[in-house]
Parts: C-alpha cells; structure tokens; sequence
C-alpha cells in the first residue's frame, strides 16, 4: 500500500510542476486549455490546481470566456508568492540576483574578487544578497531559497565544495553553513556548470530535449551533463571535471615545456591562458597582427579582450589560434557525441564571444567528423546561463518540497 502510495504522490507533484511550467510559459491557462495542452485528464487539472491555488502558487482570475458565454477562470503564477536568490560564482566577476517566480530578475548585483580569503568573500556575498535585499523591498521570510553556483566538486547534500578555476586556493569550503546561519532559509549549492545545462533545458536552447551537455571554456572548460531528463553529476560528484581530459597520451609522461604544444591536458590547449599564450607566442616570433598596434607593441599586455576584439575584425593570426582551440574542442565534443548520442550541445563560456571563427568551427568540425545529427547551439542565457539555472534550481527544489509536504 504504501508503494502505491508513494507512487501515487510522485505523480501528482510531477503532474503539478508541469501545469506550474505550462502557466509560467503561456503566462496564464484555463483548467481546459492545461488538459488539452499536458494532456491529463480534466478532473486530475482541476484537482492539481486546486491545491496550487490553495497553497497560494497560482491566483485565478475571471477574464477569459467560454463558448457559451460563460466566464472562464484563468490561472495565473501568484508571481509574488516568494523570491530565490542566486549567486553567481562561475567567474571572478561575482554576479548575486533576486527573482520572483516567473522567472524575472528583479535585482542584481556585481563585484570583482580579487585575492579575499574564504571568510572575506562569505562577508561579501552576504552584504550583496542584503543589499538586494532592501533594493527590492523583500523581507527575509519572503525568500524561498538561496541558491549559490560554483566551480569545483560540489556535494549538494552537504553544502561542501572543494574549489576549482580561480577558486582552487580556497581549498574545501562549507558555503551552505554561513548563508543558513545568516538568513535560516534553505541553501542550494550546486557546481556552475550544471547550474548553467539546467538553465538551458528549463529557459534556454535546450529546451524539450532530455539528453543534452553545455559546454564552457573560459578561465576553465567544464561540462554539465543531463541524460534522460536528468541531471548527471556522477557517483563521486566529478562528472564534467573535463579539465584534465587527456589529449596526448604521450605527452602526459614527459616533462612540461613552455609551449602549448607539448601539453598534455585539455585545459592547457583551450582555455583563455592557453590562446593568450599561444598568440603572443607567435607574435614574440615576428607574427602580424593589429594586437601589435592595440597595445603599442607590448606583446605582454596582449590579453582576451584584445583577441577577441581583433577576432571579430577578421585578424588572420588571431583568427588561426581561436580556429585551433576551436578544433580541438571539436574533437572532444565529437568523441563525447559518439560516446552518449547526445540530443543537443549547448556552447558556453567566454569563448562564445569569439564569435563565428570558434562556434561555426566547432559546429563544422563536427559535422566533417559525421555527427550532424546532434544539433550544437550557442547558449540562449548567454552570460546569465548560471545565474538562471540556479534559479531554476531554486524554484524546482522548493516547489517539490511545499508539494511534497502537501502531500504528507
């Protein structure tokens, strides 16, 4: 019986977070309009909306009419009903929003980190999501969560994470710990990446398909990962840890040399380090390029911004080295398409902004090695795909648990 049970209320909460999804992206249904939309009986709508209205997630109103002249309730999300903050932690540029339900960012906040210790930077966050706090005139018991994004190995369950990307010399962390004692609301801490594949399957290029990667490269290359509907984050919380692939066996057991290409490992091939490096290798060599006359011929001051401003003008050498980091990625996408059979790849990160020279490479390459099948998308989210995954997060958590309690 109580196998029934539990079955039976799985259901119901699935059944509930669709006609919460449908609403949110129609912006408002009738009973009928949902039934014929999730195709679910009407009986089992009528009974699901009920309790969302109950429980004050959706509000009706009597502006729609039916056939025979009568008014029609509409349902609509109560978009006030409770607030998620979102931090953002993927990049050294810090980004902490405030979103309603539907979801609309109603406040957000940036900051710089530099060399702060662990302690600093929870001082930080904390007088971030209070000043937002009062910027958008919600009270603490209005939120519903607060969700954090971060590079490294995350164990969700516990709040801990040892550090990755720029964040490595934090070493392990407990972020959960500090935020529940400062604002005792529930504290969601996920890796960034995965923050970022969920917000593309919830609100971005992913959406409708249920086996899809999204693929970063910035400061650092990361995967996030869901097959089957499904976020996969690995049994030892390492999936998408792609950073130290192995490109060239070889190379793995000699000793590193300064140039790329003796590295071994992905992250020495195709991150922001790496492209720099290469480029103004090759100018130190006597390259052409206008990078010379954008930093007077400092060759040191060449940085990412540079690259990428040159890029998108058509400059040849810094063309020909994002085209190279752009295939090898391609190789990688490509063995991992072959492995998983993936419906989608979403690409991220900060080398998007390199424009056609890396995407349409990439996508090129791929479809040269056979894999055109698998549609590779640039990402929707752009630069928000964490901030809004962790929203997204936030949202489906805390609507599982108040049905779930429902339910209980």
């Amino acid at each position: 019986m109580s196998k029934v049970s539990a079955k039976q209320k799985h259901v119901r909460i699935m059944n509930q977070n669709l006609i919460i999804d449908a609403i949110r992206r129609d912006e408002s249904a009738t009973r009928s309009e949902l039934s014929k939309l999730l195709k679910l009986s009407v009986p089992s709508v009528c009974t699901n909306a009920d309790q969302l209205v109950r429980l004050g997630i959706l509000r009706e109103t009597e502006d729609g009419f039916t056939g025979v002249g009568r008014k029609a309730s509409r349902l609509r999300l109560n978009d006030n009903f409770g607030y998620i903050i979102s931090v953002d932690l993927s990049n050294p540029c810090i980004t902490v929003g405030i979103s309603n339900l539907n979801p609309i960012i109603i406040q957000e906040v940036k900051f710089d980190i530099e060399q702060y210790d662990i302690n600093q930077l929870m001082e930080l966050i904390i007088s971030k999501i209070d000043e937002l706090l009062v910027k958008s005139s919600v009270l603490v018991n209005q939120l519903l969560a607060i969700s954090i994004s971060i590079p490294g190995q995350v164990d969700n369950d516990l709040g801990i994470v040892k550090c990755g990307s720029y964040l490595e010399r934090l070493g392990t962390v407990n972020f959960r710990e500090p935020l529940l004692n400062k604002f005792g609301v529930r504290v969601l801490v996920q890796k960034d990446i995965n923050s970022a594949v969920l917000g593309e399957i919830k609100f971005g290029a992913a959406q409708g398909h249920a086996n899809a990667v999204f693929v970063s490269v910035d400061v650092g290359v990361g995967l996030g990962i869901v097959l089957g509907g499904s976020l996969y984050p690995g049994k030892f919380h390492l999936a998408g840890e792609i950073e130290n692939y192995i490109v060239n066996v070889e190379a793995e057991n000699t000793e590193r040399q300064d140039g790329i290409f003796e590295s071994s490992r992905l992250r020495d091939l195709v991150t922001i380090e790496a492209l720099v490096r290469s480029v103004r290798a090759e100018l130190e060599a006597g390259g052409e390029s206008r990078l010379l006359k954008a930093v007077n011929g400092d060759i040191a001051k060449v940085d990412f911004n540079d690259i990428i401003k040159a890029t998108l003008e058509g400059d040849a050498l810094s063309v020909k080295h994002v085209k190279r980091c752009a295939k090898i990625m391609a190789a990688f996408i490509a063995n991992m398409l072959f492995l998983l059979d993936l419906d989608t790849v979403i690409l991220g990160g900060g080398f998007v902004t390199l424009g056609s020279a890396y995407t349409d490479t990439i996508r090129d390459e791929v479809r040269r090695l056979g894999l055109g099948n698998t549609a590779i998308a640039d990402t929707a989210l752009k630069t928000k795909a964490v901030l809004i995954g962790g929203i997204a997060i936030g949202l489906e958590t805390m609507f599982s648990e108040l049905l779930e309690e429902q339910e209980a």
